[in-house]
C-alpha cells in the first residue's frame, strides 16, 4: 500500500473527528447491540443451544409462530432472500426448523419451528427477561424505563419497530434488545444513503467503531483496543481492513518492530469528514423525531450504560 503524499492538516482533522464523535450515535448502537448478542449466545451456550450463531439471528428474530417465506423473512430482515435461504438451511440442519409445502401454494415453501426451534422460542423469553433484569440494574428502573419508552418512542416513529405475526410472540418481537437492534440497522442505513456511494461501500460496523476511537495524532494498536471491550488480534484485523482501503496508514513503532502504529491517510481524514457529516444529518432526522432534548437523553443514557458494561 502507498501512503498519500497529501498531508493531513491538523485543525481540519480536529474538527471533523471531533463531529463525528459528537454525532455518531450510531457507534455507542452498535457496541450496545454486540453486547446484547453476546450475553445471548452464551445464555444459549449455557442452555446447550450451542449451535446458534449471531448471523441466525437474522432468521430467528423475523419468524413467528404462523411460519414464513423465503420472501417474507427476506422482506423483515431487509436481506437477500438468497443470504435468508442459507441461514435457513442452516437452522434446518440444526434441528431449529422445518420447511414445508404451502397448502395453498405448492410452489411456496413454509419455515416454521421446529420442536427443538420452539424450545428455542421459550428458552429466548427466559433470557430477554435476565437480561433486561441486568440492563435494568445497572442503571436504575427510573432511567432504564424512560429509555425504553425513548427506543420505544423513536422505532415507532422511524417505522422499524418489530412487529409480532402471530398470537403469543409480543415478548419475543418487542423487547429492549430487540429495539436496539432495529434502531442501529436503521442508523446504519440513513448513514449510508447519505454518503456517496464510494464512500457508503467502505462502511462497516468495525471499521466505524475503530475510527470512532482513534485519536487524532495516531495510536498504537494496543492503545486503540484498550477502551474497547475488544481483543488487540480483533481490532488489528479491522485495522488491517481498513488500511487495505487507504484510510488508515500502518506503522512499526521506533524501538519495538512488533508495535503498530496508526494514523489517519489522507483519504482518512476526507472519510471521517464525509462520516461527520452524514452521522450529523441522520442524528438531526432523528431529533426532529423525538425532540432536540429526548434526543440529547437518550444519547446521554445509552453512553451511560455502555461505560457501565
Amino acid at each position: 500500500m502507498t501512503e498519500s503524499t497529501t498531508p493531513v492538516q491538523p485543525d481540519r482533522l480536529a474538527v471533523a473527528v471531533k463531529r463525528y464523535r459528537e454525532n455518531a450515535l450510531g457507534v455507542v448502537l452498535f457496541r450496545l447491540v454486540a453486547d446484547y448478542e453476546e450475553r445471548f449466545l452464551a445464555a444459549y451456550r449455557n442452555l446447550g443451544f450451542e449451535d446458534v450463531l449471531r448471523s441466525h439471528g437474522s432468521v430467528l428474530r423475523h419468524l413467528d409462530g404462523n411460519g414464513a417465506t423465503i420472501s417474507e423473512l427476506s422482506h423483515r430482515a431487509g436481506i437477500t432472500k438468497q443470504t435468508i435461504g442459507k441461514i435457513v438451511r442452516q437452522l434446518e440442519s440444526s434441528g431449529y426448523l422445518s420447511v414445508v409445502t404451502s397448502s395453498d401454494d405448492r410452489r411456496a415453501r413454509i419455515v416454521r419451528f421446529s420442536l427443538r426451534g420452539e424450545r428455542l422460542v421459550s428458552a429466548s423469553n427466559r433470557v430477554v427477561d435476565d437480561i433486561r433484569k441486568h440492563y435494568r440494574q445497572r442503571l436504575g428502573e427510573q432511567v432504564f424505563a424512560r429509555l425504553y419508552q425513548s427506543l420505544d418512542l423513536i422505532t415507532r416513529e422511524l417505522g422499524v419497530q418489530p412487529r409480532s405475526h402471530a398470537a403469543g410472540d409480543a415478548q419475543r418481537f418487542l423487547h429492549f434488545g430487540r429495539l436496539l437492534v432495529e434502531l442501529a440497522g436503521d442508523f446504519e442505513q440513513r448513514l449510508r444513503e447519505q454518503l456517496p456511494r464510494a464512500s457508503a461501500q467502505r462502511i462497516s460496523r468495525p471499521g466505524l467503531t475503530q475510527l470512532y476511537h482513534l485519536g487524532e495524532g495516531g495510536m498504537t494498536i494496543s492503545e486503540l483496543a484498550e477502551p474497547q471491550p475488544l481483543t488487540v488480534q480483533a481490532v488489528s484485523l479491522t485495522v488491517r481492513q481498513l488500511a487495505a482501503q487507504s484510510l488508515l496508514v500502518v506503522r512499526e513503532c521506533r524501538g519495538d518492530s512488533r508495535a503498530k502504529r496508526v494514523t489517519l491517510s489522507a483519504a482518512g481524514m476526507d472519510f471521517i469528514s464525509e462520516l461527520a457529516e452524514a452521522c450529523a444529518a441522520v442524528r438531526g432526522y432523528y431529533g426532529q423525531l423525538l425532540g432536540d432534548e429526548s434526543l440529547i437523553e437518550l444519547e446521554g443514557t445509552l453512553k451511560a450504560l455502555q461505560k457501565l458494561l
